[in-house]
């Protein structure tokens, strides 16, 4: 049990950490556009999730390499609780395109970019 929470304790701590500086990062680099940083943030998780899925069909990944980088790496560094918050905000303002937009680009990139790496690679 130590051992598991040292594992997505430790990749937990290291996503968030990542993603609290990209997030003010992107924000510098590309002012008024809050949104953007968390697209750009879950697109990035779902490419290092497709590759690390990738990566484990062809070398032996031990399960605590897993728990460290997908549960609590990937898992804290994407950001499904600020996506979400961030579309009720867009609706509170009734920026309803931009809203929607925010929802299918999300969901249709990272979705699609998980599909295409394992697709490619199993080809």
């Amino acid at each position: 049990m130590i051992n598991l929470l040292l594992t997505v304790g430790l990749g937990g701590a290291l996503g968030a950490i990542l993603r609290y500086m990209s997030g003010l990062w992107i924000t510098n680099l590309i002012p008024n556009r809050p949104y953007l940083a968390t697209l750009l943030v879950n697109v990035l998780g779902s490419l290092l999730i497709g590759l690390f899925y990738l990566a484990s069909e062809y070398l032996q990944i031990k399960d605590e390499l897993r728990l460290l980088l997908v549960v609590g790496f990937l898992g804290s560094l994407t950001t499904f609780s600020t996506f979400s918050y961030e579309f009720v905000l867009m609706i509170n303002q009734k920026s309803y395109l931009l809203a929607i937009s925010y929802i299918a680009l999300n969901l249709f990139i990272s979705g699609s970019l998980v599909y295409i790496i394992l697709k490619f690679v199993r080809n």
